[in-house]
């Protein structure tokens, strides 16, 4: 089975797991990427296969012989997303814990976090 791998310079997102879609998004003219109009973004096709963490990081995804697939150019900005239909649901349970980390040596602000709640019982 053939394999496209995508390197990168630095560590690939912590999110990016198997599974996940991967997209990409070309420049413009003025070398700037337009989100405004989601017909500029791009699906390889294909899901990712497997995640090198480290730096530099990479993603692989496998995909089959003679396969129709999108492959993107070295100017690309390369994002993935979430199979919608199974990561559908929030926390379950009573008790939630979390712990920011800034992986960073630079300075980093956090403007907002969110939760969402529900009451399930009194």
């Amino acid at each position: 089975m053939p394999t496209l791998n995508l390197n990168f310079d630095q560590e690939v997102n912590v999110s990016a797991q198997v599974g996940d879609n991967v997209y990409y998004i070309l420049p413009n003219a003025n070398g700037e990427f337009d989100w405004a109009d989601i017909s500029n973004i791009i699906n390889i096709g294909y899901p990712i296969s497997s995640v090198s963490g480290g730096t530099p990081g990479m993603i692989t995804i496998d995909f089959p012989q003679n396969a129709n697939i999108n492959i993107p150019p070295s100017n690309a900005f390369i994002m993935f997303g979430k199979d919608n239909t199974i990561n559908v649901s929030g926390l379950t349970g009573y008790f939630a814990e979390v712990e920011f980390r800034n992986n960073s040596n630079k300075k980093i602000e956090l403007f907002a976090v969110g939760s969402e709640i529900s009451e399930s019982s009194k």
